[in-house]
């Protein structure tokens, strides 16, 4: 038969309760041990906390993929612990976009695409950077510098997508009547946001490291492979989008196609809005 855990004398460091054995009986926090600080320990704890939660990375990333709309449904139903949370799944999956697809065209945004690409007017950004750098040595330090803020502020300014996204879906659906498990308020749809927005980030991810594995190939073959990929990611958003809009909003094929299509346009122009508010934050930031 085990042992029974003892109560210790010396207070819990987070809570100032007793300890039960090694764990606090009130908070949950183990006791500091010497083997904390190991390499070992380290390690453990990082994948651990990053890529188990319990087996909840998987199974959410998995329910994600393969059954579009039902994490959104659940967590509207109040079942929330099998997965993790809608705003923490979706910084772990811009973490994974960010470091499998860095240098994805559509986000992408150096000084140099800035000055050939409108938005912002090309004109405009030439004329500003001209303010800042009139000599051709004084040009290329400012470029450098600003390819490097940019790459910073673009990390931190992508997750407002969620947020504008969610500001579309309550224009699109202000003139439904409310009904349960259907959602209505702001917030609701935000979770639907993260959730359709960490799928795309998802796919655009998956896009950047076949693009990577591509390169070195023959140009002509890898720009093909490229169109596909690009082809069928798009089918794939496009019918994820609409399955999960289906199943959340409770609507018809038509009406799901009309919510999706909005969606599709609120997305554009929310990338517009992204790329001339990231120019003018590295700029005005430098």
């Amino acid at each position: 038969m085990s042992e029974l855990p003892t109560v210790s004398d010396a207070p819990c460091p987070n809570c100032g309760s007793r300890l039960l054995g090694r764990f606090c009986a009130d908070c949950g926090q183990a006791a500091p041990r010497v083997g904390d600080y190991s390499l070992r320990t380290h390690v453990a704890e990082f994948f651990d906390q990053t890529l188990s939660f319990d087996g909840k990375v998987v199974r959410t990333l998995w329910t994600l993929v393969s059954k579009p709309g039902v994490l959104t449904a659940d967590h509207l139903r109040g079942r929330r612990v099998p997965y993790l949370k809608p705003l923490q799944l979706f910084l772990v999956v811009n973490v994974l976009f960010f470091v499998a697809a860095p240098k994805m065209p559509m986000f992408n945004y150096s000084l140099g695409n800035y000055l050939a690409f409108s938005p912002p007017s090309p004109a405009l950004v030439a004329g500003l950077v001209q303010r800042e750098a009139g000599s051709a040595d004084a040009y290329v330090a400012y470029v450098k510098k600003f390819d490097e803020r940019v790459e910073s502020e673009r990390k931190s300014l992508i997750v407002l997508f969620a947020p504008a996204l969610a500001l579309v879906l309550s224009v699109l659906f202000a003139w439904r009547i409310k009904r349960p498990d259907v959602p209505s308020h702001y917030g609701e749809h935000l979770v639907f946001a993260l959730h359709l927005l960490t799928f795309i980030w998802l796919a655009l991810a998956g896009w950047g490291m076949i693009i990577a594995l591509m390169a070195g190939r023959a140009p002509s073959r890898a720009g093909v492979v490229a169109v596909g990929i690009v082809a069928v990611l798009l089918l794939g958003a496009v019918a994820h989008a609409f399955l999960a809009v289906r199943r959340v909003y409770d609507l018809s094929v038509l009406r799901s196609l009309a919510v999706v299509t909005a969606l599709a346009l609120g997305f554009v122009g929310i990338l517009v809005a992204y790329r001339t508010l990231l120019f003018f934050t590295t700029y005005y930031t430098l």
